[in-house]
């Protein structure tokens, strides 16, 4: 949906916080640029800060350093906005986190000093240079008083205080289901995943991923060729793709969808910022599916992060033997459900599983010889009327297969 400028109070009992919030407004543009030329450093500020109430200030707080996000969550518990922590005293800043920490008069005499010497010298400059770049970019805010980003912010600690994105968001009532996996994906694992994501999107999810090469990019573009809405999660500033080379793909899931990031314009991507990518998707989400993954890989991080959350994650069973599945049975051995077909897997929201497929003659023909992977089946019988887990599901649950140990399908009777 387009963020719109509503005036409801938001529900602040799901905050972390109590006390009122300010109500968000959407960023409009500037007619002129920031600049020397045009108005002071100060009159600059004063206008903008009139202009957008509390965005600039969630931006000053969300990237002030020397002070941890744990300790910025409890000074909006006791002082309810960031503007409100702008103009407080160097002393109450540290009266109340030393309060909050239960620990009177336990801050070192150095952890005090940090604290006086970063409230004395605060100002607004860097965040009025980010938000000039939102303006000139089209790039929209979300803070925890934003009623969109309230409910995900208020579930998760350790979420960030700002998001930024381009694009459209759906609205909150829209299951938001995560799509991620290896980035030199399998034909097993481009057939699971062009054929989750159809069925996803005829039923109304907005299908959500990295922009990762391999399975997340194939996610999106799946998406697309099936007019669907579909969220990308990137790890740097809106100036860029992450690849460069999905700059077009990025482009084309923001004029329907949108591309959202942790992270101010600017802002380039280093390691660390892949595991905040991670973390916010995982926490977006309302389910995870992650069709392949080794063992040490970004999904798995990804993975763990939303099971963590108490997210609802499935994983795609492969052959033991396949590297690239390493992580996906894995994560079966540590809460996530396994995944075999769509139907089966999320519920109300997709149609009756077909009483029979036309295709188990050719699946039963090719096991005849020998037990078999998922991925061998694919590669056997690559012409399928419907996808090859929906066969191997609905062969399994009339008793006709079964998936044993060894990571092969064996026809029941057979060795």
């Amino acid at each position: 949906m387009n963020v719109t400028n509503s005036q409801s109070v938001p529900d602040t009992r799901r905050l972390s916080w109590q006390g009122p919030l300010p109500t968000y407004r959407e960023v409009p543009p500037l007619r002129e640029p920031i600049s020397s030329t045009h108005s002071s450093p100060v009159t600059s500020r004063r206008r903008l800060a009139t202009m957008h109430d509390q965005t600039i200030y969630w931006i000053w707080l969300n990237e002030m350093r020397g002070i941890t996000l744990r300790e910025k969550r409890k000074l909006l518990s006791s002082l309810s906005s960031p503007q409100n922590i702008y103009h407080a005293s160097p002393s109450t800043i540290i009266d109340i986190l030393e309060t909050k920490q239960g620990r009177a008069g336990s801050v070192a005499e150095s952890k005090r000093e940090s604290y006086g010497s970063l409230w004395s010298s605060r100002n607004l400059a860097n965040a009025e240079a980010i938000l000039a770049n939102n303006e000139q970019h089209s790039i929209h805010l979300l803070s925890p008083d934003h009623q969109r980003y309230q409910p995900i912010y208020a579930a998760d600690t350790k979420a960030p205080l700002v998001l930024y994105y381009k694009g459209r968001l759906s609205p909150p009532e829209t299951p938001v289901i995560g799509v991620i996996g290896s980035r030199a994906s399998t034909s097993y694992g481009n057939l699971v995943t062009k054929a989750a994501v159809a069925t996803l999107v005829e039923k109304g999810n907005t299908v959500a991923s990295g922009l990762s090469f391999g399975i997340d990019a194939l996610a999106h573009q799946t998406t697309l060729e099936n007019h669907g809405i579909t969220y990308a999660f990137i790890p740097c500033g809106l100036h860029k793709a992450q690849p460069a080379s999905h700059t077009e793909l990025m482009e084309q899931i923001a004029d329907t969808g949108a591309v959202i990031t942790p992270y101010a314009y600017g802002k380039e991507a280093l390691p660390f910022r892949f595991i905040g990518r991670n973390d916010v998707l995982a926490t977006w989400c309302d389910t995870l599916l992650v069709v392949e993954a080794r063992k040490r890989s970004g999904s798995m991080h990804t993975a763990r992060s939303a099971l963590k959350k108490g997210k609802r994650v499935l994983a795609v069973p492969n052959s033991l033997l396949e590297p690239k599945s390493s992580g996906t049975n894995l994560l079966l051995t540590e809460g996530a459900k396994a995944y075999y077909d769509d139907q089966l897997q999320f519920g109300g929201c997709y149609s009756s599983i077909p009483t029979s497929h036309p295709d188990e003659e050719d699946v039963i023909g090719v096991l005849n010889e020998n037990p078999l992977t998922t991925s061998e089946i694919v590669d056997m019988v690559p012409d399928l009327s419907l996808s090859v887990m929906e066969c191997l599901t609905d062969m399994e649950l009339s008793g006709k297969i079964v998936f044993r140990s060894d990571g092969r399908w064996h026809l029941v009777g057979g060795l």
